[in-house]
């Protein structure tokens, strides 16, 4: 049975899912952050999305099989009690815990808050304008760190991934900005090359950008939801720019490239996977975790560093406590 996360975890805002999971005057369950939560929104305000515990303070029905009204309540299918901005109508001191939701036009978001009285917006990344989007999900086995970590190891994707690349290497970094230059198998022994800069705008996201070479412009968001302490969901979305589209030719290009990555992100789920059943079992290596007090920051070079313990730590950090709700 997986641990709950660690409160200090709380206080973040995380994507439940892509906007388009959710219809107008319905509901959608997801887990996240050891949170079961629902979200809905009516079919006279689609851009508005509530979001709250699953759970029934009553007797704990599920609230994610109940019917939304265009008053924005949700009655609860066991009882009937109706819930309005977290209390009962029926019985004003029935409350239901609620958290802040946003829609980005692409992602939910839902903010599971820890210091209550700091009331923060969602860490959306910037958009490209004239680009063609996609997206889709990859569930891993795995706690959100070593997730993270195998994103930022640019070292394994042509040895690792050799259906897509034939070649990878690290080209160094521009602070927190790393650039990685990495090549594509094409038919006839060909190859093209592409440079990227790769960030990672917190410890739930990865962002690569596309400067040189081949899909110049095109930029990658990657959100890395933690389920529970064993459990990761990647919400993964695709901007390509429209200049790089043939006419009419997006339905095939787009199958092309969703097929690469979607086969890249379900092999580093298995990485991932790998990693973290090894980690719990104790088996400790030089790939950013310590070392006999040094660290190797995914790059295979070794360093001197008192941040040995912070590594560990940031793995015992998911688990402990549940998050309260915001209001």
């Amino acid at each position: 049975m997986a641990t709950e996360l660690d409160a200090r975890l709380a206080g973040q805002w995380y994507v439940a899912a892509f906007s388009d999971e959710l219809k107008p005057g319905a509901t959608l369950v997801k887990t996240v952050a050891d949170q079961e939560l629902v979200l809905w929104r009516t079919a006279d305000d689609t851009r508005l999305v509530q979001a709250a515990s699953a759970v029934c303070p009553h007797w704990g029905g599920p609230l994610g099989e109940g019917q939304v009204k265009n008053d924005g309540s949700i009655t609860c299918p066991w009882h009937g009690w109706q819930f309005r901005h977290g209390y009962c109508l029926e019985r004003p001191r029935l409350k239901l815990p609620r958290y802040l939701a946003h829609d980005d036009g692409i992602l939910l978001w839902v903010r599971l808050p820890w210091d209550m009285g700091e009331i923060t917006t969602p860490p959306l990344q910037t958009r490209p304008d004239d680009v063609y989007s996609f997206w889709f999900e990859v569930p891993v086995e795995s706690d959100v760190y070593h997730v993270q970590e195998n994103y930022l190891d640019f070292l394994h994707p042509a040895e690792y991934h050799t259906s897509v690349f034939s070649h990878c290497a690290y080209l160094g970094r521009d602070g927190d900005v790393h650039l990685v230059e990495l090549a594509y198998k094409m038919p006839l022994g060909r190859e093209l090359v592409t440079r990227t800069r790769v960030t990672a705008p917190t410890a739930y996201q990865v962002r690569n950008e596309v400067y040189d070479g081949l899909g110049t412009g095109m930029v990658i968001e990657s959100h890395l939801t933690p389920v529970d302490a064993d459990h990761t969901v990647i919400h993964e979305i695709y901007h390509v720019p429209g200049r790089l589209v043939p006419d009419k030719g997006w339905s095939s290009m787009r199958f092309f490239i969703e097929r690469s990555a979607r086969r890249i992100r379900e092999e580093d789920a298995l990485f991932s996977k790998r990693r973290y059943e090894l980690r719990k079992r104790g088996f400790v290596d030089g790939r950013g975790l310590p070392v006999q007090g040094r660290v190797a920051p995914y790059l295979g070079e070794w360093r001197a560093s008192t941040d040995a313990d912070d590594a560990v730590q940031r793995l015992n950090d998911l688990i402990g406590k549940t998050a309260p709700s915001h209001y």
